[in-house]
């Protein structure tokens, strides 16, 4: 089974992020992923959804490390 949260969770956290005007807490960002929503749905079904559509996010099992990585690298990429 695969987890989609509605919005993503990488939205959800970029934006979270944005509002505090500084980096997340790990205790934030899973606060965050356990009170949002989210749907389960079969891995085949997950597998065939349109990722023009911007389907794929982060693992919420690992949303600490993936967040992290994720918001090294775009510190990296910024001017």
């Amino acid at each position: 089974m695969a987890t989609i949260y509605i919005p993503s969770l990488m939205g959800l956290l970029s934006d979270a992020e944005r509002q505090k005007g500084e980096n997340l807490t790990r205790e934030e960002v899973e606060a965050l992923r356990d009170s949002v929503i989210c749907v389960t749905i079969p891995d085949r079904i997950a597998c065939a959804l349109d990722p023009s559509q911007n389907f794929s996010d982060i693992d919420p099992d690992n949303c600490w490390e993936e967040w992290s990585r994720f918001r090294h690298h775009s510190d990296v990429a910024r001017p």
